[in-house]
């Protein structure tokens, strides 16, 4: 089935959207894009050329750090999640020490954290850097505002660390109303204004990036707007960019019905006229939401073929009557990555009642990913 499934990314694409990113940013202000989730589904192999510039690369887990590690990065990785929140102290030392070996960042939430990492670095006799998130209202992670400063404080009493960073992520950046994200950007300027040593301040997601420039501060983390997709309909500004993922199928076999015949499981799709129809060998163990059962299209040749019946695991059947004279291996775009096609990513995402980050995120593994220029 793999010979069936293939998701081009555009090396260029890339490019061309953190060229336009970094038209936003005043001259000094750091760039580190999310790599997390593989580069958000589309793959770290194929996206991390277009990045060599980066100031920093910022990731969620300990094991992606080292995955971009072993990619052969020497820049700077900044993962959001600490180790110290495995449950045995075993796994807690083990982690730490191999991410302070790889001389990765490391977030800090809260007293316990910042001992952590202190008897690691002086157990490998090195410095390491540490980050701390500070939460300015979205009450997702990191350390409330008035805990901000113990924590620095302890920080600053042991040599073997470094407090490279202070950080926070905003809730409601990529909602037109922007009063709640500026009263957190107010919240951390505060939290951050009685700092006596000078670490990187940093909150701008793609939302605030293009929306909020006084949120850009010393370094911004862009994630979804690398990819080439808007981060919502609400913005007050967009870019140009264009999106990165095209997702190509084939089809896999043709078969004629008769008016009054129903398809896929539940026979959810019942058709008026004698029908064409064309089955791609693609499902939601692929990614390709089932919620989008006879409602979303993919393109053969010139034409959309609407998806009749239920999405299955592996198999989704399109109506090709009106799509011409289609084959058995004839090419289906199951994605497009023409912003304002129908079977966009941005636009399956709306029928979704979901946004390009999970469309992407959940594309599977069995579609091959391979670089176009």
């Amino acid at each position: 089935m793999e010979g069936y499934l293939t998701a081009e990314i555009s090396v260029s694409a890339v490019a061309h959207n953190v060229r336009l990113i970094r038209s936003r940013l005043q001259r000094g202000t750091l760039f580190c894009p999310a790599v997390k989730a593989d580069c958000y589904g589309h793959g770290l192999q194929f996206v991390l050329p277009a990045l060599q510039d980066a100031d920093c690369l910022a990731v969620a887990t300990p094991q992606e750090a080292i995955q971009v590690r072993q990619t052969g990065w020497t820049g700077d990785i900044l993962a959001f999640f600490s180790p110290c929140a495995y449950q045995r102290e075993s796994d807690i030392t083990e982690a730490l020490d191999e991410l302070i070996a790889a001389k990765v960042s490391l977030t800090v939430v809260k007293p316990d954290d910042v001992l952590h990492v202190c008897a690691s670095a002086s157990r490998l006799g090195m410095r390491a850097k540490v980050h701390l998130k500070v939460d300015s209202g979205m009450h997702r992670s990191g350390v409330h505002v008035q805990s901000a400063v113990e924590i620095i404080e302890l920080v600053g009493k042991h040599p073997q660390l470094e407090l490279a960073g202070v950080y926070t992520h905003f809730a409601t950046a990529d909602e037109a109303d922007k009063q709640y994200a500026l009263n957190q950007l107010d919240c951390f300027r505060q939290a951050a204004a009685g700092l006596k040593c000078k670490p990187l301040l940093h909150a701008a997601n793609s939302a605030a990036l293009i929306d909020m420039p006084q949120s850009h501060l010393d370094m911004v983390r862009p994630g979804i707007a690398l990819y080439g997709y808007q981060p919502s309909d609400e913005m007050h500004n967009k870019l140009p960019l264009r999106p990165v993922l095209r997702v190509l199928s084939r089809v896999m076999q043709v078969r004629e019905v008769p008016a009054g015949a129903a398809a896929g499981y539940g026979l959810t799709r019942r058709f008026e006229r004698a029908t064409r129809l064309g089955l791609v060998p693609i499902g939601y163990a692929d990614g390709y939401f089932r919620c989008l059962s006879n409602k979303a299209v993919m393109k053969i040749g010139q034409a959309y073929a609407p998806v009749a019946g239920r999405v299955s695991m592996d198999q989704t059947i399109l109506d090709i009557t009106d799509a011409g004279n289609v084959s058995i291996g004839q090419q289906v775009e199951v994605i497009s990555d023409d912003p304002a096609a129908p079977n966009s990513v941005e636009n399956l995402a709306k029928l979704a009642g979901t946004i390009p980050h999970e469309v992407t995120c959940r594309l599977g593994g069995r579609i091959r990913r391979v670089a176009m220029p």
